[in-house]
């Protein structure tokens, strides 16, 4: 049964039956609640003890209202307890209110009687700046609750008295009251919420009476500690609020309903305090925010944790525009900074005595050379290592080539390997040294124009890669998606799936680009057979063989991996997708190699088709896809080949080789 109440010129008197509201709180795992606000006291100091006690006896904690002032004005307490360290975290809270609830309603502790805490700005200061200075690693939270600014903006007097606290010492301000959400300012210092609205309200609401957001914040504040510390983040998720929306049954907000909040966050007087971003975990939508140097690009520490392992990629939502526009603003001055401080450091170990000169320490030396990257290399260091003939292992990368070569390409400096790039070029070329290839007609087709094939033969456009659009046609019963490794059963499910895939290519989705197309000789593994041949990969270095994959349509996504000498090898590449492959002859490897030789190129991939006659060309490549998938050890190793063609290459144009082949089919 409701009690009287005390106060009968006091509007909106709040009562509950105590039951039923710990059996909600416990329900949601509440275990601390703050009593800091303007209706705590609406049935008067006996009310409030027996909700103290109901609260202690349920075993939820409280704060911000007490039996005397000193004890409504003691900070919460919690001691998070990590693997190697503690981290204390105290909350402040307290009601700033209207003098009437002093005077008239008598709401407010004092010295000797209960009450709510009033929030005293001085005073609340001077404790968060002892408790800093006491304990100075702890996080220190305030949770002011106004009075008197319902469904409208809090005042500059309230903004004045937030950031007082943060200046006094205080991480974060969040608070409420206003029954509707305030912008948010981040400063260096710390985080200030001038109000994060309702959680549950059981008013039906005036925000559109009264042109307020309906939209309020569950604030999460998550700790982890990690090797250097605690770290400590404040997400903010929206929820709607205004139960004439929502029926009362409190919501997280949509995507669509972020706009409204955005344009609060956008607005020109505090976009200068704060960049944010937008987020989606399992729970919902939430907002980040950070601070910006004046009025410049956005400069957080967001993409620094992700890349430093302080906060889980799982947590990105990277089909969020505002993330990926963020976190491409911080990319370069991440960089930088890490760049800087490696060259930092590296200058000081450079200076040790230890090193030093030509007394260094041989051994330290050659230790280092295994770590060290070459772009931290000066010119001193690099002759200190001369002197010790060692070699910087970081030197060499085929990553680093490939990527190099497509700038100069993009600079104007042709690399002529490319023309072997589209099959029937590299046809030609194989016809004038004498390299068996399947057998064709030599024209381009629409794929309309094919018709319906009976087999056995193989569809393919002239120009694509990863067997994108390759059909290989055993019967008209029997056709092999190579891409997919998926067999089909009619030329009408092989023209659905040509449709599907140009279409995807014009969209950019795959490569199949053009609907240009060829056939030619289906090459089997035996005489009859309805089941792919091997496809033998070499990747030659202008003489020299040294690696070779192989993999089969009839093997989806399985691959082995050879040294020059048939010697299974793991590159980093598909290691866990290996099957029993046929291998190569040293026949078959002296046709690579000489293949190689004609071409001026330090490196080609040469992808031959394992018959049961030998050896037929499938293309040639000047650059195998999932090139950065090569692990550090073979991506140095193809970079050392690379670099050892380009000089055999050198060394046999300064002697006079023509390369005939090549030049008389394209203009060099």
């Amino acid at each position: 049964m409701c009690p009287a109440i005390r106060v009968q010129v006091k509007e909106y008197p709040n009562w509950d039956k105590p039951e039923r509201t710990l059996e909600v709180l416990k329900q949601l795992d509440v275990t601390a609640v703050s009593l800091a606000n303007n209706h705590t006291m609406d049935f008067g100091p006996e009310v409030l003890d027996k909700t103290i006690k109901e609260l202690s006896k349920a075993k939820i904690k409280w704060f911000g209202a007490g039996n005397n002032r000193k004890e409504a004005e003691k900070p919460f307490e919690l001691e998070l307890k990590g693997d190697k360290s503690t981290k204390k975290v105290y909350v402040f809270t307290g009601m700033r209110a209207s003098k009437r609830y002093r005077e008239d309603y008598d709401f407010f502790a004092r010295k000797d009687s209960p009450g709510v805490n009033s929030l005293r700005p001085s005073k609340t200061a001077e404790k968060i700046t002892a408790l800093r200075s006491k304990e100075p690693d702890a996080v220190i939270i305030v949770c002011p609750h106004w009075q008197g600014f319902d469904y409208k903006p809090v005042s500059p007097k309230i903004e004045e008295i937030c950031q007082t606290f943060i200046d006094a010492g205080a991480d974060f301000v969040f608070a409420h009251g206003t029954h509707t959400v305030e912008y948010i300012k981040k400063s260096e210092k710390g985080i200030i919420a001038h109000s994060i609205g309702n959680f549950v309200f059981n008013s039906p609401g005036r925000y559109s009476k009264l042109n307020a957001l309906p939209y309020s914040f569950i604030v999460k504040l998550e700790f982890a500690e990690r090797e250097h510390g605690w770290q400590v983040e404040p997400r903010f998720y929206p929820i709607v609020t205004d139960n004439k929306k929502t029926n009362f049954n409190v919501r997280l907000a949509k995507e669509e309903e972020l706009q409204e909040l955005n344009k609060l966050f956008e607005n020109e007087e505090n976009i200068s305090n704060y960049s944010y971003q937008i987020d989606k975990d399992q729970h919902g939508f939430f907002y980040i925010f950070h601070t910006n140097a004046g009025k410049e690009a956005k400069t957080n520490d967001d993409l620094k944790r992700i890349i430093f392992g302080d906060k889980k990629l799982s947590d990105v939502n990277f089909n969020d525009k505002n993330v990926l526009e963020s976190h491409i603003n911080q990319l370069g001055n991440l960089h930088v900074e890490i760049d800087s401080n490696f060259t930092a450091y590296y200058k000081e170990l450079y200076g040790s005595k230890h090193l030093k000169g030509k007394k260094g320490l041989y051994e330290l030396y050659q230790s280092l050379s295994n770590v060290v990257k070459k772009e931290y290399l000066s010119y001193w260091l690099l002759k200190n290592f001369e002197r010790r003939k060692l070699i910087i292992k970081d030197t060499f990368s085929f990553r680093d080539i490939v990527v190099e070569k497509s700038a100069l390409r993009k600079m104007g400096y042709p690399e002529y390997s490319w023309n072997l790039d589209k099959k029937d070029v590299a046809y030609k070329f194989a016809d004038s040294i004498g390299l068996r290839r399947p057998i064709t007609d030599g024209k381009t087709y629409s794929f309309s124009e094919i018709g319906e094939q009976k087999g056995p033969v193989v569809v393919k456009p002239t120009k694509s890669t990863g067997s994108m659009g390759v059909y290989l046609v055993f019967n008209e019963g029997k056709i092999l998606s190579a891409r997919e490794g998926v067999f089909l059963k009619s030329w009408s499910e092989v023209k659905k799936d040509v449709e599907a895939k140009l279409e995807a290519g014009l969209k950019g989705r795959n490569p199949l680009r053009k609907d240009e197309w060829m056939t030619e000789e289906l090459i089997l593994s035996s005489p009859g057979a309805t089941e792919p041949p091997s496809d033998i990969k070499f990747y030659v270095f202008y003489g020299e063989l040294l690696l070779v994959s192989e993999s089969n349509p009839a093997f989806y996504k399985k691959f082995c991996y050879w040294d020059a000498d048939m010697n299974p090898v793991s590159t980093g590449r598909y290691d866990g997708q290996v099957f029993d492959g046929t291998g190569f002859t040293e026949e078959d490897k002296e046709i690579a190699i000489n293949v190689s030789l004609q071409i001026p190129t330090p490196f080609i991939r040469l992808d031959m088709l394992k018959s049961h006659t030998g050896m037929v060309l499938g293309e040639i490549t000047p650059r195998p896809g999932r090139f950065h998938s090569f692990n550090n050890e073979f991506d140095r190793k193809l970079g050392e080949a690379y670099r050892r063609a380009e000089a055999r290459i050198v060394k046999d144009l300064l002697n006079g080789k023509k390369f005939a082949a090549f030049t008389d089919l394209f203009n060099v």
